[in-house]
């Protein structure tokens, strides 16, 4: 299984490493590869993520980046791959994001 991040997951995280790296340029380092590592984690068990039901029907998983847990994964599944929405702080309203019931 594989992870792929659509265009706004890849600006997500950019963005997301560029703030902390105003601070501390370590921290954005080891975000990075916090990132890398929990997507390795979700594509080894992809139904750890939080079901989140939207309001056309369809399901979304959520799940925190490890050692950067107020970052937060949104993704959907299938068999042969995950597939990065957003990458995004816990303190945004993930609700009006994506249409969660």
């Amino acid at each position: 299984m594989k992870a792929t991040k659509l265009p706004q997951a890849f600006t997500d995280l950019i963005e997301t490493g560029d703030y902390i790296a105003r601070d501390d340029l370590d921290a954005a380092n080891r975000f990075f590869d916090a990132v890398d590592s929990t997507l390795s984690s979700l594509c080894d068990m992809p139904k750890i993520g939080v079901a989140r039901q939207l309001s056309d029907g369809s399901t979304i998983r959520m799940w925190f980046v490890q050692g950067f847990e107020r970052c937060l994964i949104f993704y959907t599944e299938n068999e042969d791959e995950i597939m990065v929405l957003r990458i995004i702080h816990s303190s945004r309203d993930y609700t009006r994001l994506f249409d969660v019931e």
